[in-house]
């Protein structure tokens, strides 16, 4: 890694937001200002950055990293936007949401509002983004996944981009510490979670940007029916070239859509073992989609027969359970005897089918 230029002084109306910051999607981090500030104040705790400087003044010792904007005279804060957010609401460069009443106590209360600070710049972009990768990738201020996954995209097309994509994924693993099949895999999954956001996630139910675990994504593929299922030809397609909407609106809809309570058909990254065996029987993708209920689709992955006896077997553990109880319920009433009446019904119903099978053999 080339060696640091040496730090100089700017004014803070010289800086602007990084229109490609990892941490955001591109049409907040390319957007207004006003929204840029909002979701920093709101999700990157701003206001403890504001309340330090306010007090201590800025730290010297951590010069913002930026790259000259090539249609103007100011400059892109590649690494330190949380800072810059700060300092511009201290100054009063930048309006304060009204809303937001701790943020105005904080600039009340500041002895501090510097309008110049130490910066480090850099001709082009890319020539920070390598520091960024071992700052944030390998180092102490992690990125979130999907933060690191739009890292290594950013890398990969300002740093690599002529390179054959083999040589891309090895380059881009030796960057940032890892393996090439790891960074295949935050790209795919990047790469297909951009598409279905692009869907809107396909208007699913209780699916919101922030509140989708990009690792369950990347772990996802990692299977390969799952993979399959999507139309990859492994997980590390980057390109995506051949997956399917419908397919990729499945699986978003089986990991991330959320009922009413909350609740998703896979619970936790423990069950995609189980999305992997069902998402290779057409019977139990069927049965998925029309019951949502991943256990019982399970059971399908060995043939309807076989489930079937799982499920007698399961329903007869359970009503022996419920005998077993009886005795220590207090009271019962007329609902209890309308639902063992229903039970009863039900069971007379599937001995009679099994019966007249049987008896036509």
């Amino acid at each position: 890694m080339a060696k640091f230029p040496y730090p100089e002084t700017l004014n803070t109306s010289e800086l602007l937001f990084d229109p490609e910051n990892p941490r955001f999607p591109r049409e907040i981090s390319s957007g207004a200002e006003n929204i840029i500030l909002e979701k920093m104040i709101r999700d990157e705790r701003v206001a403890e950055v504001m309340q330090s400087i306010g007090v201590q003044g800025y730290f010297e010792g951590e010069p913002l990293l930026v790259a000259q904007a090539s249609d103007s005279k100011k400059y892109y804060v590649v690494e330190g936007n949380r800072r810059l957010a700060a300092l511009k609401l201290l100054n009063g460069e930048l309006e304060t949401p009204k809303r937001l009443k701790t943020v105005f106590s904080i600039i009340e209360d500041a002895t501090e509002k510097p309008t110049k600070v130490p910066c480090i710049v850099f001709s082009e972009r890319k020539d920070i983004l390598r520091y960024l990768g071992f700052r944030h990738i390998t180092g102490i201020k992690a990125w979130g996944p999907l933060a690191k996954a739009r890292y290594l995209k950013q890398l990969r097309e300002d740093v690599y981009a002529d390179e054959p994509e083999e040589l891309q994924l090895k380059m881009l693993a030796k960057e940032i510490g890892s393996r090439s099949d790891y960074v295949g895999t935050m790209l795919t999954g990047l790469e297909l979670y951009d598409k279905a956001k692009d869907s809107e996630f396909f208007n699913l139910p209780g699916i919101t940007e922030k509140g989708i675990e990009f690792t369950l994504l990347t772990t996802a593929i990692g299977y390969r029916n799952i993979s399959d299922y999507l139309g990859l030809e492994s997980k590390v397609d980057t390109q995506c070239e051949n997956v399917e909407d419908d397919k990729l609106k499945d699986v978003f809809s089986w990991i991330y859509s959320q009922d009413q309570q909350g609740n998703t058909i896979v619970s936790d990254s423990r069950k995609l073992k189980d999305l992997a065996a069902v998402v290779a029987n057409q019977e139990a993708v069927s049965n998925l989609k029309r019951k949502g209920d991943l256990n019982e689709a399970f059971l399908m992955t060995e043939g309807p027969q076989v489930a079937f006896s799982q499920m007698l077997e399961a329903a007869k553990k359970k009503l022996n359970l419920a005998y077993e109880t009886l005795p220590s319920v207090s009271e019962v009433d007329k609902s209890h005897e309308d639902e063992i009446q229903s039970i009863f019904d039900l069971s007379k119903s599937i001995r009679s089918v099994i019966k007249g099978r049987l008896d036509d053999e």
